[in-house]
């Protein structure tokens, strides 16, 4: 695989890593198609009792979707295919039947911290930062990721962090209940590892089934949107002010 990198330790738990350093882990089909061949591998996987996702570097967890793919679309049909694609990795790391614990070891931006909503747990590092700035470029987020954002802190301020687009820092994102514990940069790996073993001090099987039953009404409101939520953001990349913002942003990034 070249854009995730994947191991499973003596213990059983599992360690993904985003692997594009260079562009802040951003998310390109290439490295969609790889998670979601991955998680649908690892999914029954006995050796594997718990699955901590991460990014690479110090940076990044992920800046969210690669602007060049969606500058890169040939017409409606491949925005609808990406957008499908963005849904459908996301559920299967919300319906992975395994544990997953988000590591959030820097920025999560837009469909970044949308994929580690669908974690179980989210553990972030003091100083990075997490937000939504797809309302900035003209965009719109996958339905999953609000659907995730709306269970973790409500309607109200999913609203206020939607709407701006603003960032918010470790403090902030753990008392709005984004995040479920914070660390310094030294101590996370040591601190994650630590609630990792103590989750696994439960059954495999009685987990599986808590997360199955925890997730089932949020999965049906999903089934219900993720469609029409694909239509929506294919429309949306297809208008003049979508691709004069993408091009405006990318050229800003190059200066």
């Amino acid at each position: 695989m070249k854009n995730i990198k994947f191991e499973i330790k003596e213990n059983g738990i599992g360690i993904l890593t985003f692997f594009r350093p260079e562009k802040h882990n951003a998310f390109n089909p290439s490295l969609l198609n790889e998670l979601s061949d991955l998680l649908d591998k690892e999914n029954n996987n006995p050796e594997l009792r718990l699955l901590i996702i991460t990014g690479s570097g110090e940076k990044s967890f992920s800046s969210g979707v690669d602007l060049k793919a969606l500058l890169d679309f040939n017409d409606i049909e491949d925005a609808r295919r990406f957008a499908l694609l963005l849904e459908s990795t996301s559920e299967k790391i919300f319906n992975f039947s395994k544990p997953t614990i988000a590591l959030i070891n820097g920025y999560a931006l837009g469909g970044g911290f949308g994929y580690s909503s669908a974690c179980d747990m989210r553990i972030m590092v003091d100083g990075a930062k997490v937000g939504f700035p797809a309302i900035k470029l003209g965009a719109i987020l996958p339905v999953t990721c609000t659907l995730y954002l709306n269970a973790l802190i409500g309607i109200g301020k999913a609203r206020d962090l939607l709407l701006t687009g603003r960032l918010v820092d470790a403090q902030e994102a753990i008392n709005l209940g984004m995040v479920n514990r914070v660390f310094s940069k030294e101590t996370i790996w040591e601190e994650t590892l630590k609630i990792a073993e103590t989750i696994l001090e439960g059954n495999d099987t009685a987990i599986t089934y808590t997360k199955k039953t925890v997730n089932h009404t949020l999965l049906k409101e999903i089934e219900s949107q993720k469609l029409y939520a694909a239509d929506n953001f294919a429309y949306l990349s297809q208008t003049k002010e979508w691709q004069k913002r993408m091009k405006d942003f990318s050229n800003k990034k190059k200066k």
